[in-house]
């Protein structure tokens, strides 16, 4: 137990701050940001969020965030991207789409980071699947369907 609280607090005893983690809620936030960062993005929601629990909604959260980063850092300035999340009530599906503005062949995790993989494993937890791959011409495309029943 005293390990248990000691990972709530800091050395010095002062309770550690915890914000709460991000879920549905802050998908539009994230939208904005990443405006402001240079792209052009729609999204796009189709259908009523089920009510399937914070840790869902942050799987969404994150896999939306992961597949908007890769557009961010492996697409021309300028990419156009679209994000489009359509509700079922067992389901999610989750697609996100640029145009490559110029690029012909992004690659994924260039810097030796483990984004597609995160994302697998996040989907994974919920019985989905993870598709991810360029788009005829250029682009990219990102399509996750997660299962919550």
């Amino acid at each position: 137990m005293r390990r248990l609280v000691g990972l709530t607090h800091d050395f010095s005893g002062t309770p550690i701050a915890r914000t709460p983690q991000p879920g549905l809620a802050d998908i539009d936030a994230l939208v904005e940001r990443l405006r402001a960062a240079g792209l052009t993005i729609a999204l796009v929601s189709e259908g009523t969020p089920g009510d399937w629990g914070p840790g869902a909604g942050l799987a969404i959260y994150r896999v939306v965030q992961e597949a908007l980063t890769n557009v961010l850092k492996h697409a021309a300035p300028g990419a156009d991207a679209e994000v489009t999340l359509r509700y079922e009530p067992s389901h999610i599906d989750i697609t996100v789409i640029d145009d490559g503005a110029g690029h012909t062949a992004p690659v994924p995790d260039a810097d030796g980071r483990h984004g597609l993989a995160g994302m697998r494993e996040r989907v994974a937890a919920y019985d989905g699947r993870l598709e991810a791959g360029p788009r005829p011409g250029a682009g990219w495309r990102v399509h996750a369907t997660l299962r919550f029943r």
